[in-house]
């Protein structure tokens, strides 16, 4: 199987809205899709959204395709806050592959992509967040050396979701 790699374009807005609902709610809605979930991700997987992001000087977004087919993405935001250590690095953002193309190695590609791309731009480590429940995330970030420095909470509406915040030095 080969996997391209590429900056995202303008094009592929309305597909990375679709894979973004479809791996939210793999992750989110384990027990079953609830309101909460469907007004989250209505209003915030829109292709309007991602086409402002793939405009966006902060934001950089990388897709990975197998046959000409959107599996995954990968999205950077340069002048993110870490939450635990409060000083600006590079986020990974969202790394998003379709539980199709799980163990495919599209994950470890487009985090590779991400991983260079902070470098050429002089950062020296990158920072992300991991919903605690989402126990293969965490584990390929662990094999990737990322490691745990702290615990926020994704809060949607009155639900409370612990996400641990964890760093890799590069």
């Amino acid at each position: 199987m080969k996997i391209v790699i590429r900056e995202a374009l303008h094009s592929d807005a309305q597909n990375l809205a679709a894979l973004s609902i479809q791996v939210w709610l793999h992750t989110y809605a384990k027990a079953g899709i609830r309101d909460v979930f469907s007004r989250y991700v209505f209003a915030e997987f829109t292709a309007e959204h991602f086409a402002g992001e793939i405009e966006s000087r902060i934001k950089q977004l990388y897709v990975a395709e197998v046959e000409n087919h959107l599996v995954g993405y990968v999205r950077l935001n340069l002048e993110a806050e870490c939450p635990i250590r409060h000083i600006g690095q590079p986020e990974i953002e969202t790394l998003y592959v379709q539980e199709h193309f799980a163990g495919c190695g599209i994950g470890s590609a487009l985090l590779n992509h991400a991983v260079e791309a902070c470098q050429s731009r002089d950062h020296r480590q990158a920072w992300l967040m991991v919903n605690q429940r989402n126990l293969p995330a965490y584990r390929f970030y662990q094999r990737k050396l990322f490691q745990k420095i702290g615990t926020v909470d994704f809060v949607l509406e009155s639900e409370r979701h612990a996400n641990d915040v964890l760093v890799k030095v590069f």
